[in-house]
């Protein structure tokens, strides 16, 4: 019984341990990238602006990874997946990404530096209390992290081509 007994408030003390150290982990993540882009705001809004236009740069919403998607101006739907544009206006552009188990807030801000444009790409994550949540939100940079990264390179490749280059 003694066994029994000391099993039992191990089990309770670990398991408070572990939520006391999932309180130390914030329940909003974001995830940012940024790439300068020697192109005018117009090319590059044409760009972040219309959906249509991801599935030739965003490693997110390539053909191969969705399944049977439909491209709208204003929106990408799927199976699994859906991306409806939120704003896009001004320097800005926001889309509400949908799976069936969460819903989270990216998007794109135009900053203008030196002749270029700085465009940076981020998400948000905001987490419940959750031990599992919390510290799976550790991982998310480098989940995310890097197909952000070659989507924004793909970006600046296909604006910088285009031939609108600021002089």
């Amino acid at each position: 019984m003694k066994f029994v007994k000391l099993g039992l408030i191990s089990i309770a003390l670990l398991m408070m341990l572990v939520v006391l150290m999932a309180m130390l982990i914030p329940s909003h993540v974001r995830i940012s990238r940024a790439i300068d882009i020697h192109a005018s705001r117009e090319s590059i809004m044409k760009e972040l602006g219309d959906l249509r236009e991801w599935r030739s740069w965003n490693e997110f919403v390539v053909d191969s990874i969705l399944k049977s998607p439909v491209y709208t101006e204003k929106s990408i739907q799927s199976t699994g997946l859906t991306i409806t544009l939120q704003r896009a206006s001004g320097d800005t552009v926001i889309a509400v990404w949908k799976n069936p188990q969460k819903e989270l807030v990216g998007g794109f801000s135009l900053i203008s530096s030196n002749n270029q444009f700085v465009v940076q790409w981020y998400f948000d994550f905001y987490q419940k209390w959750y031990p599992w949540e919390k510290f799976a939100s550790i991982g998310f940079d480098k989940q995310y992290g890097p197909l952000m990264e070659n989507s924004l390179t793909l970006l600046k490749k296909r604006v910088e081509q285009s031939g609108q280059r600021l002089k």
